[in-house]
C-alpha cells in the first residue's frame, strides 16, 4: 500500500522535526538559537498536510445516533492502554486514545467502556463464560493473539466477514489481515486493526549504538540495509570480533562489553519470518498450508546457532546472572539485553519497538534502528514479525446488534489511524536521539514488513511458531531435522483441526 507508506514516512519526518525541537529530558530551543527559515516552515506545512491526508480519508460509516448505548471491551490490563485511558493528563499517547474514545463516542452517541482483567488467560475463561451462557457482557475483545487464537475452534467467536460496516481495503487494517489471516477469500476470526496499538508496539527490530558504530568503524548501516547486504552472515562478521573483558577477571560476563546481546526467547522465533520463512502460506484457492519445514528452514537455524554460540562478540542471556537486575527472572530471561543496551555495554541487540519507550529513553548515546536481517541478499525483502503478546481483535457470537458493533469497532480503527498511530510513532521518535531522518524511514519500512501468519496467530502454543526458541534456546542444539521428527505430530494433528474448522464453518 504505497499511500500508507508515503503516509507515514511524511508522518515520521513531521514527528522528527517535532522531536528535533524539545528532545527529551532537554528544553526547547529559544527562537533566537533555532531561527525558523521559509525552507523549514514549507516542509513543516508540507508534512501537516500529510497528516491532514490522513485525517481525510473517508470511513464512509452512516451517521447514527445509538441513543448512548454502552460499547464495552474486554482486555487484559498490559493491552488495556491500547483501547482506554480514563482522562487526559499530557502524555501523548495517553491523550490521543482519551480523545479517539470521545470522539467516536461524541459522534454516534455511545459510551465506550472497558472491562480489563489481570491476565489474557481471564479473558479467554470469560468469553468462555459469558458466551457460552448467551450473555452479551462486551461487543469487542483485544486479547493477546495467541491465547486468543487458542479458543477458536470452541466456536464463541464470529467471523468478521458477517459485520457489517466492516471494511478491510481500508488502511487501518493490516493488510495482513487478509493476506495472511483469511481462510478462503471470506472468512477470518481474528484481525489486526489499529486499535490494537501494541501490534506497532511489539513489532521486532535492532537497535545499535551509533558512538560506538563510530569507535568500531562500521560501515553506515543504513547503507547496508538499503542495498540489500543486511543479513545474518553480515551481523556475524560484524560483530563476531567485538568483545571486551571490561572487568578484566578473564571471563566472560554480564559486565563486559559485546558486540550484540541477545534474548533466546521470542527474539529467536522472529528470524524464521525476518529469513522468509512461514509456518503456513495461502494455495492458489486461498487456503492456508503448512510450508515450515523446508530446506531453507534448517539453514535458519544452522545460521542462527552459529551466530548465538559460536561468535565471541555474541552474549546470550546464558552468560548474565541475576544480580545484574533487580526485579523478576521474567526480565532477566526477557529484557537482560535492553538492559544492557541502555547502560553502553553492547553494540546492537534485537528487541520490539516498545523498548524505545520502556527501557532506552535514559540511554546517554545515539541509538538507531535497523530491521531484522535477511537469510542472504538474494532474498527480495525485509519482513518482520510481531511479538505475540500484541493484541488482535473478535467480535464474540453474542453480540446482538451487530450494525452497532460494525460501525463503532470501524470507526474507533479509523480514528487510531489518524490520530493514535501518529502520536506513538512522535513519543518513539522523540525518544533520546532516534530522530534522524534514516530512522525515521528505517521504522516505517519496518512497520510495513509486519507478517501475521495464520500458523502463529492461531497457534495455540500447540503449532510450530515456538521451535527456534525450544530448540536453540533451550536445547541449544541445531537438529532440527531430528527435533521436527520428535516434536512435529501433535502439532501437524493441530493445524489439520484447525484447518478443518475453517472449512466447516458457514
Amino acid at each position: 500500500n504505497n499511500n500508507y507508506h508515503k503516509s507515514l514516512i511524511s508522518l515520521l519526518l513531521l514527528a522528527a522535526m517535532l522531536a528535533g525541537t524539545i528532545s527529551c529530558g532537554g528544553t526547547a530551543d529559544t527562537p533566537e538559537e533555532n531561527p525558523q527559515t521559509d525552507e523549514s516552515e514549507s516542509v513543516q506545512t508540507e508534512t501537516t498536510s500529510e497528516l491532514d491526508a490522513r485525517k481525510a480519508i473517508d470511513d464512509e460509516l452512516p451517521d447514527e445516533d445509538f441513543e448512548g448505548a454502552v460499547f464495552t471491551i474486554l482486555t487484559y490490563d498490559q493491552c488495556k492502554t491500547d483501547v482506554y485511558s480514563e482522562e487526559a493528563n499530557g502524555e501523548v499517547i495517553n491523550d490521543a486514545v482519551f480523545e479517539r474514545n470521545q470522539t467516536v463516542s461524541e459522534r454516534f452517541n455511545t459510551e465506550i467502556e472497558v472491562n480489563s482483567l489481570a491476565t489474557n488467560s481471564e479473558v479467554t475463561n470469560f468469553i468462555n463464560t459469558t458466551v457460552m451462557a448467551g450473555d452479551e457482557a462486551f461487543q469487542l475483545v483485544s486479547n493477546h493473539v495467541v491465547q486468543l487464537g487458542s479458543i477458536i475452534m470452541q466456536d464463541l467467536l464470529m467471523n468478521w466477514y458477517d459485520i457489517p460496516y466492516i471494511d478491510f481495503s481500508k488502511p487501518w487494517w493490516s493488510p495482513s489481515t487478509t493476506e495472511d489471516l483469511t481462510y478462503g477469500d471470506d472468512k477470518a476470526i481474528l484481525a489486526v486493526g489499529d486499535l490494537a496499538l501494541s501490534s506497532l508496539a511489539a513489532t521486532y527490530c535492532y537497535f545499535y549504538d551509533k558512538s560506538d558504530a563510530e569507535t568500531y568503524k562500521l560501515d553506515d548501516l543504513y547503507q547496508v540495509v538499503w542495498e540489500g547486504n543486511w543479513t545474518i552472515d553480515y551481523i556475524m562478521n560484524l560483530t563476531k570480533d567485538i568483545y571486551n573483558d571490561l572487568n578484566g577477571n578473564g571471563e566472560r560476563d554480564s559486565a563486559d562489553y559485546y558486540g550484540m546481546t541477545h534474548q533466546m526467547k521470542s527474539a529467536l522465533n522472529a528470524y524464521l519470518w525476518s529469513c522468509g520463512g512461514k509456518v503456513m502460506q495461502k494455495n492458489s484457492e486461498g487456503i492456508p498450508e503448512l510450508v515450515y519445514k523446508s530446506e531453507r528452514t534448517n539453514t535458519i537455524v544452522e545460521k542462527l546457532y552459529q551466530l548465538c554460540y559460536e561468535s565471541e562478540g555474541v552474549c546470550t542471556q546464558r552468560d548474565f546472572d541475576q544480580s545484574m537486575v533487580t526485579s523478576s527472572a521474567d526480565e532477566v530471561i526477557h529484557y537482560i539485553n535492553a538492559i544492557s543496551f541502555r547502560e553502553n555495554l553492547t553494540l546492537m541487540t534485537a528487541g520490539t519497538l516498545d523498548m524505545t519507550i520502556n527501557y532506552f529513553r535514559d540511554k546517554e548515546t545515539e541509538y538507531g534502528i535497523l530491521p531484522y536481517p535477511k537469510l542472504d541478499e538474494s532474498q527480495d525483502e525485509y519482513y518482520t514479525m510481531v511479538d505475540g503478546y500484541h493484541s488482535a481483535l473478535a467480535v464474540p457470537k453474542s453480540v446482538q446488534d451487530l450494525d452497532f458493533v460494525g460501525i463503532i469497532t470501524e470507526a474507533l480503527n479509523a480514528e487510531s489511524y489518524k490520530t493514535v498511530f501518529p502520536a506513538y510513532y512522535e513519543v518513539a521518535l522523540k525518544t533520546k536521539y532516534t530522530y534522524d531522518d534514516e530512522s525515521v524511514q528505517m521504522l516505517d519500512m519496518i512497520v510495513d514488513s509486519r507478517v501475521f501468519d495464520f500458523g502463529y496467530v492461531y497457534d495455540a502454543f500447540k503449532g510450530m511458531s515456538f521451535i527456534f526458541q525450544r530448540l536453540i534456546g533451550d536445547n541449544k542444539s541445531k537438529d532440527f531435522e531430528s527435533y521436527y521428527a520428535q516434536n512435529s505430530s501433535a502439532a501437524i494433528e493441530y493445524y489439520n483441526e484447525l484447518l478443518e474448522y475453517f472449512e466447516e464453518m458457514e
